[in-house]
């Protein structure tokens, strides 16, 4: 979930914590700090192969999410020197738990068991930015401001349709799941997925895996769901709103991709043995690995998580000829005829 978001919804779970007796606006301003600065993991994570490998890691933590919520309450604790330091320490927990538990609604994967494992954890429910999610903790904020004297009330209530807009997308999960699941019928083990996508709870990504391959298909579970048999890629950001339904049909009107996995090969090894070809492929939950070899023998190793397909999803940019275009997830080796690195980097626009 994206930052902000974080803070209103970590705001909006602590303020009803504070009752009656005071500690308000130590608990709107701890639960919206706190709420947000796991995601201070970003400043140290360098480039993108570092922000794979650090980012929603040691700060997402619900190992350590008491002993950091101590040290806060203990810094807020200057600021607050009449509140008790439970109370201080009980709107810093909220908050970060918060952060951990919204992020792991998400697809994106979060390692919330450091340091006792670095598996990642995805329950594919939300996607990372959502106007729903964003706007009923805002507008519970906005209200409470209006209305002061009720603001315990009106924060509460947002808190519980926040939750309850979170429980309506778990059960769209599991219906999309299990739609994607009888159309395309992965074998038994085999991952699976249904990815949320971007503006609707209705729209998902249908991923799994099969044997040399994986599928792919995007669709629509919503009761308006139109979707078109050729859709334009848009030229346009304003373009790029207005065309998405037309890339999600009806799950009775699906188009299952199938992506060919590289077989193995020496050229693939020695590109998985590169450190950031190891962090992604630690990273990715359906890595999609080509490779191309070109007529002069030179050849490209290219590694893309299908959970991030173009061009459905952020961040969005302009390639070489000015057109809109997603920034492609997919990381490239290029070799040599005789098998030396030349380079290797995210691609950092479609070509």
């Amino acid at each position: 979930m994206d930052t902000l978001s974080h803070g209103f919804a970590g705001a909006v779970l602590s303020r009803p914590l504070a009752g009656r007796s005071g500690g308000t606006r130590a608990a709107l301003l701890l639960g919206f700090v706190t709420a947000m600065l796991p995601d201070v993991d970003a400043a140290w994570a360098g480039d993108r192969i570092g922000y794979l490998r650090y980012h929603r890691g040691w700060t997402h933590s619900f190992v350590l999410m008491p002993l950091v919520s101590l040290g806060l309450a203990l810094v807020a604790r200057a600021v607050w020197r009449q509140a008790p330091l439970l109370q201080l320490w009980l709107f810093c927990a909220v908050g970060q738990a918060s952060h951990i538990l919204f992020d792991w609604i998400t697809s994106y994967g979060t390692m919330f068991l450091i340091p006792l494992s670095r598996q990642r954890y995805s329950l594919d429910w939300v996607f990372i930015l959502d106007p729903f999610f964003t706007g009923i903790p805002a507008a519970a904020l906005v209200a409470a401001a209006i209305w002061r004297a009720r603001a315990r009330a009106i924060t509460a209530a947002g808190a519980v349709l926040l939750a309850a807009y979170i429980g309506v997308c778990a059960l769209l999960h599991a219906r999309a799941l299990s739609i994607w699941i009888a159309l395309d019928r992965p074998p038994v083990g085999r991952r699976v997925a249904a990815v949320p996508q971007f503006l609707s709870p209705f729209r998902w990504l249908g991923l799994s895996e099969h044997e040399g391959e994986l599928h792919a298909a995007f669709f629509d579970i919503g009761p308006f769901a139109r979707g078109v048999s050729d859709p334009k890629p848009p030229e346009r950001v304003l373009d790029a709103l207005k065309s998405l339904p037309d890339f999600y049909p009806p799950p009775e009107r699906i188009v299952v991709r199938r992506f060919r996995s590289a077989p193995d090969s020496a050229l693939k090894e020695t590109a998985r043995a590169l450190p950031s070809v190891a962090t992604y492929l630690q990273f990715a939950r359906f890595p999609l690995e080509t490779v191309t070899v070109g007529p002069d023998g030179s050849a490209e190793y290219s590694i893309q998580d299908l959970r991030f397909l173009p061009f459905f999803a952020g961040p969005w940019g302009r390639d070489e000829t000015g057109r809109i275009s997603r920034q492609p997830f997919v990381y490239r080796v290029s070799f040599d005829a005789a098998g030396r690195i030349l380079e290797q980097g995210f691609v950092p626009s479609r070509r």
